[in-house]
């Protein structure tokens, strides 16, 4: 008996911390501070960040896919999040390469609620940019994860906070929501 309970003990334990962080995160919910150098990630609410963003349409059969193209000192987050907007994108995934001037990435901590910042102050690479949109609490939210590389080779990694691209980023949207008419934004 003791066998059976330790075999669902896991999944118990694991489903209560889900339920737990959806409940701290959750629209009216009473949140400790977050300590120094963490922020909740969230719909971005930022707009106009990304003047030099350009997209279009391209052909193809099924799900819309867009090409959205960022020019230097574009933030990519906002400009992804107002793209999706202006394009009525409420699902679909976004990948991307390019180079960034600066960044903040973050690593995810469910005991505090947030993420813990991982500032990216110098050139680099963005080797690999993956995520989805979606909706959150109502708003075009798009999580991404990317990986960046320095000059000696070596990377970091984590959640997207913010993006700063240099000299461009180029990034891929694939809707899976109802196809709707776009108005591609320029």
């Amino acid at each position: 008996m003791i066998r059976i309970f330790r075999n669902f003990a896991g999944p118990i334990v694991i489903s209560i911390a889900a339920f737990g962080i959806a409940a701290a995160l959750s629209p009216g919910a009473q949140r400790p501070p977050l300590p120094r150098g963490y922020v909740v990630p969230g719909p971005v609410i930022a707009r106009g960040l990304a003047p030099k963003m350009h997209g279009e349409q391209l052909p193809t059969a099924g799900s819309r896919t867009f090409e959205v193209t960022f020019g230097p000192g574009d933030e990519i987050m906002s400009g992804l999040t107002e793209f999706a907007e202006k394009n009525h994108i409420t699902r679909g995934y976004v990948s991307g390469i390019g180079g960034l001037a600066t960044a903040t990435l973050g690593w995810g901590d469910p005991q505090k609620g947030g993420v813990k910042e991982i500032p990216v102050k110098q050139k680099c690479e963005l080797a690999s940019f993956l995520g989805n949109i979606s909706m959150q609490r109502g708003q075009i939210y798009v999580h991404a994860h990317a990986v960046v590389s320095f000059s000696d080779g070596s990377t970091k990694g984590g959640h997207v906070v913010d993006a700063h691209a240099n000299p461009f980023v180029e990034i891929y949207i694939v809707t899976t929501d109802s196809p709707a008419a776009a108005t591609i934004g320029r």
